[in-house]
């Protein structure tokens, strides 16, 4: 193959594919994509999930303030707040024609259970040790949710306020 055609061919597949940090989606999928801000400057720090008979929508908080829903309108809301240092590591969920419910467990084995476990099971964690949910993505309906990603990456570190220690020779 001629290098303008292999390039034309890995242009459309990353067309095709979606965003380059959007990796695995779990359910049928179909609908409008959405992801949460792809700004890492600060960590999730929350959750509220919007349910009905199914997942309409999610939200993310991050550091002290909370993003664009994303999802569906209507349903009943449920918030958690994460305490500092907390990550969310690994995330279980169920589908059927659409998001059925979700459990999000922290490094500090905590669990927050959002809707029905009822349904196709799934499980998402990050690739590497120390990585923590940064983002979620998906597709959704008029309904709610239909597909849904999870972005992993490492916390981001808290910057000193003190100057650093230099040893003394005696």
């Amino acid at each position: 193959m001629r290098q303008p055609e292999a390039m034309l061919l890995l242009l459309t597949l990353a067309l095709l594919v979606g965003p380059t940090w959007a990796g695995k989606m779990y359910g049928p999928g179909g609908g409008k994509y959405f992801s949460t801000t792809e700004d890492y400057d600060h960590e999730i720090t929350g959750l509220r999930v919007s349910l009905a008979l199914l997942v309409k929508s999610v939200q993310v908080r991050l550091g002290d303030s909370w993003d664009v829903k994303q999802g569906a309108s209507g349903g009943q809301t449920q918030e958690v707040i994460l305490q500092p240092g907390e990550y969310i590591i690994n995330v279980v969920g169920a589908f059927k024609a659409f998001l059925q419910g979700i459990a999000l467990c922290t490094n500090r084995d905590r669990c927050f259970y959002f809707g029905k476990l009822d349904g196709n099971y799934f499980s998402a964690y990050p690739s590497q040790e120390g990585q923590v949910l940064v983002g979620i993505y998906g597709e959704y309906g008029l309904l709610g949710i239909k597909s849904i990603g999870f972005q992993w990456n490492y916390p981001l570190e808290e910057p000193t306020t003190e100057p650093p220690v230099t040893p003394t020779c005696v």
